[in-house]
């Protein structure tokens, strides 16, 4: 059959959207690069705010209109399948984010029927992008052990379930033997890994094991919670230091306000988040820390969200995804009395023009610097991206061969980027 997959959201479902489209071409099936022709479309959902939440049923409708019969998973299965309506209803088969293996079989078993009169055609979103052949997210675990009163994934994926370390390897290693150089390590919480785990073993054991894998791979640990990482922060690092892993440290802390984290039932406090920022760069002065911030929680007050702009810019992470709050179904937050809309807007563009800043001013800092960087991505025209050893992107003007390494001199700065120019041929 042809086959159409369209992922959405965090690392976890874009590797998740991968590794169902790797299962069925294995299977024999034709991948397909839009909904038009194709005999199954695939939406690998997200559901973390609610206008993600409304973009997945417009998503889900376009896909429905050109395929005779579609498959819904991720995060919208099985807690908000009710926002998808419409005629392609009865056409549409939804699999739980645990039952995913059994998609290319589920497919087989197919015999298709002779499409019903389909609307015109509805081109693709040109917002959804297929990673690289080169990097490749591998997931860690499914669910998390917080319990964060606005989350929405963690009730779609549950409670937590580690995979285990000779899994993890079998999959970096199939994915270096397919050519790969930057793995991507995810979950809701990289920090939480194995806590489910009856031998006792954490992250820094898994990490261990993956610097082994064979091969010229590059491997980013994705994001974690400062609750987690306290218990396991010196071992982590220590594993964090081999050349196998970007010096590169995804670390949300949400509010700079310890009334409001308390809300949130994030299960740390702004100290304990400084504190392993400051050991992480104490240890890697070149690290890469991304952190998120969600404005406009319930309750947040004006000296709330100073005390998180102040705490930002204290602490100068090098990128800031910001998020105004939504209230998700289900969820202890969304009884909550929210802040007023006018509010929350003007919050968010004020922490959004603060992240700007810096990240320009943190970028800035790498101009005239020269090292090695990884070719993970051709960008437009001729243009090349690169990582350097900590994971900050370099735009490169010429292209250069996916999986390359290039000498690279730092002759600019944007607020996500770094631009510059190859002093060394691709070795």
């Amino acid at each position: 059959m042809r086959i159409y997959v369209e992922s959405y959201g965090c690392s976890q479902n874009q590797g998740e959207g991968a590794a169902i489209a790797r299962a069925l071409s294995n299977g024999g099936h034709t991948l397909v690069s839009g909904p038009d022709g194709a005999d199954v479309g695939i939406l690998v959902s997200c559901a973390v705010i609610g206008s993600t939440e409304a973009r997945m049923a417009r998503r889900w409708q376009a896909i429905a209109a050109r395929v005779p019969r579609v498959v819904v998973t991720g995060c919208l299965v099985p807690l908000r399948t009710s926002v998808l309506t419409g005629p392609g209803r009865m056409r549409t088969t939804f699999v739980p984010i645990r039952e995913q293996s059994r998609i290319p079989a589920l497919v087989s078993d197919w015999v298709l029927e002779p499409p019903e009169v389909l609307r015109a055609s509805v081109p693709a979103d040109p917002s959804v992008t297929s990673a690289p052949a080169v990097t490749e997210e591998v997931a860690i675990a499914q669910g998390c052990t917080s319990a964060c009163s606005y989350c929405f994934s963690r009730l779609a994926r549950g409670r937590l379930e580690s995979v285990p370390i000779p899994e993890v390897v079998r999959r970096a290693s199939e994915a270096a033997a397919r050519g790969v150089v930057e793995v991507r390590l995810t979950s809701l919480d990289t920090a939480a890994w194995g806590l489910d785990r009856p031998d006792g073993s954490r992250l820094p054991d898994l990490l261990r094991a993956v610097a082994e894998v064979p091969g010229d791979l590059k491997v980013r640990v994705g994001m974690m919670s400062p609750q987690t990482l306290g218990p396991i922060l010196d071992r982590y690092l220590e594993a964090l230091a081999s050349e196998r892993y970007y010096r590169f440290l995804h670390l949300p802390v949400q509010s700079g306000s310890d009334r409001i984290l308390s809300a949130m039932r994030r299960g740390y406090s702004v100290e304990v988040f400084r504190h392993q920022v400051e050991r992480a760069r104490a240890r890697f002065p070149d690290l890469s820390l991304s952190t998120d911030v969600i404005v406009g929680f319930p309750g947040e007050t004006e000296a709330d969200h100073r005390a998180t702009e102040e705490l930002i810019a204290a602490v100068g992470p090098e990128t800031v995804n910001v998020t105004r709050f939504s209230p998700r179904p289900g969820t202890p937050a969304a009884h909550l009395r929210p802040v007023g809309p006018r509010v929350a807007k003007r919050r968010s563009r004020a922490m959004a023009a603060l992240r700007l800043r810096l990240s320009r001013a943190r970028f800035e800092r790498w101009i005239g610097h020269s090292g090695p960087a990884r070719v993970v991505e051709h960008g437009p025209g001729t243009s090349s991206v690169a990582r350097l050893p900590n994971y900050l992107p370099v735009v490169l003007e010429e292209r250069h061969a996916l999986g390359s390494t290039v000498v690279v001199r730092v002759e600019g700065a944007r607020s996500t980027y770094l631009l510059g120019r190859v002093e060394e041929a691709p070795f």
